[in-house]
């Protein structure tokens, strides 16, 4: 049976078929170190259920340095011209024509695995700027983005890339 006026202890009976009751004391300092330890039991399994991540970690600079060969296309058409980039140390970009010449130079950056930049031609049409940003997959080793005219990463259309073996 359970003494609520008491509010110090409760007093449980432990076994009813003994010949004379056997209680048990539960101190609030006791209850308390039980509520505390079930706590601490939750949160760590509550933590340990989402320790895993499937979410990508932001690439390095040196994972998307080197050649990259895809398609651009125009306004909302499918990607289907050549198009090659050259990411170099630095932040140097060079936009690359489909036999390896520089056809266009400028600066690029990575930040959580968006990749942002420009290049301005020093082939015909020599001195046009062009600006892209686009989403680094380095576990796919693929770039999917935007270009555009001038200053504008999103008024030209589409592209695609994937890092040149």
């Amino acid at each position: 049976m359970l003494f609520a006026h008491q509010p110090f202890f409760w007093k449980l009976p432990v076994n009813s078929f003994a010949p004379e009751s056997i209680l048990l004391t539960i101190k609030p300092y006791a209850m308390k170190l039980l509520q505390s330890g079930f706590v601490l039991l939750l949160a760590v399994f509550t933590f340990a259920a989402c320790s895993k991540s499937n979410s990508q970690p932001p690439a390095t600079n040196q994972s998307i340095q080197g050649v990259w060969v895809g398609k651009f296309g125009t306004d909302n058409n499918n990607p289907t011209a050549f198009f090659s980039y050259n990411f170099k140390s630095g932040g140097v970009l060079e936009e690359l024509t489909d036999n390896g010449q520089v056809k266009g130079t400028g600066t690029w950056k990575l930040e959580n695995n968006i990749v942002s930049g420009y290049t301005i031609n020093v082939l015909a049409p020599v001195g046009n700027k062009y600006s892209m940003i686009g989403a680094f997959n380095a576990s796919q080793g693929k770039i999917l983005g935007n270009w555009g005219y001038g200053s504008s990463s999103t008024n030209g259309g589409l592209w695609e890339m994937s890092r040149k073996n």
